[in-house]
């Protein structure tokens, strides 16, 4: 039976197992000393020699922020809002006279539209502005968040920019600490430069016209009539004034003078009041004009008064005919002015003596 060269005999080690041993103990070493090379090795990295590009701006929310962080009642600040988006949409910024609540907008910046990539799928385009603001508004922060509307066809979405803050910068005093305020203990009174209430005194001549208008329109032909006694009554009073005079002052020497002068000034009297010619009618048309037999005596001795420069008690009776005629007619003519209707009053033929208007 032949055996395996490397079986063992009599419990010993034969020559085979020995070349075993040396076998694997070479195998192990060379191992050790190819992964010490190994270390030793340079490392090669590999290097990107195109250019480095910019990153290419995406699609997202519009930013608005301001450009100032502390702001000051009734001053202007700015702030800016820019929207990165494809360059086939549509862009409507925000109105600036309703969504930029509680601020008011000064002025407006607009800046051209910039586009990357050009003709490319993914062109994108910017648009951007600086607003102008002034705020007036007493709070402490006061933020801001604006929309923007995008469309593309037929539709079209609202976008709502970031929003931002900024803070107010008062400075007014702190009332709340005690002792903040101070009172005046003595104010001077500035006197005030009167104006006058141009409404207050068209509204009120308006008033006493309309009034004035009323009292008229229902009472026209009674103040007209009352108007007319009063202007009778005072043509009366001086008449008989200026008559008297002339008649207590008549003497030998002037009655020629002032007979006439009375004549005359009885005569337009009674004109006037009966709208009658008697300035141009002679003593006998006027005493066949009124037919009385006492004025047609005291007519003829007034002629001779004024052409022979007769003078005697007879003229002065004659001058207080006269002046009772005048004053009969005036009675008779405030008569019929109060009543229209009345039938005229009949005088007696006889004049009875003098009375007193």
């Amino acid at each position: 039976m032949n055996r395996h060269p490397c079986t063992p005999t009599n419990g010993r080690v034969t020559k085979c197992s020995n070349g075993l041993i040396l076998i694997l103990f070479l195998f192990i070493r060379s191992a050790a000393l190819a992964q010490t090379a190994g270390n030793k090795l340079p490392v090669v990295v590999p290097v990107r020699t195109e250019a480095v590009s910019e990153p290419v701006p995406m699609a997202g929310l519009p930013v608005g922020r301001f450009l100032t962080d502390t702001i000051e009642i009734g001053r202007p600040f700015q702030y800016a809002l820019s929207f990165w988006h494809r360059s086939g949409e549509d862009v409507f910024f925000p109105d600036t006279s309703r969504h930029f609540a509680p601020f008011w907008v000064r002025d407006v910046t607009l800046f051209p539209t910039r586009t990357q990539d050009v003709g490319t799928m993914d062109a994108m385009s910017l648009d951007s502005a600086v607003y102008t603001l002034v705020s007036f508004e007493t709070a402490g922060l006061q933020p801001l968040q604006v929309p923007i509307r995008m469309t593309n066809g037929p539709d079209s979405v609202v976008l709502l920019s970031t929003p931002d803050t900024v803070f107010l910068r008062s400075h007014l005093m702190d009332l709340s600490r005690p002792g903040a305020l101070t009172l005046i203990a003595e104010t001077e009174v500035v006197p005030l430069r009167q104006q006058f209430n141009y409404p207050y005194l068209l509204i009120t001549l308006l008033g006493i016209g309309l009034v004035l208008g009323v009292i008229y329109g229902l009472f026209n032909r009674f103040l007209r009539r009352q108007w007319r006694l009063l202007q009778l009554d005072q043509r009366h009073r001086r008449f008989v004034r200026e008559f008297t005079r002339l008649k207590r002052d008549i003497t030998a020497d002037t009655a020629t003078d002032t007979a006439n002068r009375a004549v005359v000034g009885w005569k337009i009297y009674l004109e006037r009041l009966e709208r009658e010619p008697y300035a141009s009618l002679t003593s006998r048309e006027i005493a066949d004009r009124i037919n009385d037999e006492w004025l047609t005596d005291a007519l003829r001795e007034v002629d001779q008064m004024i052409y022979g420069g007769a003078f005697s008690e007879r003229s002065i009776e004659a001058l207080k005919v006269l002046r009772t005629v005048a004053i009969r007619r005036y009675q008779v003519r405030r008569v019929r002015l109060q009543q229209p209707e009345a039938v005229a009053i009949h005088t007696d033929a006889s004049i009875p003596n003098e009375t007193d208007a």
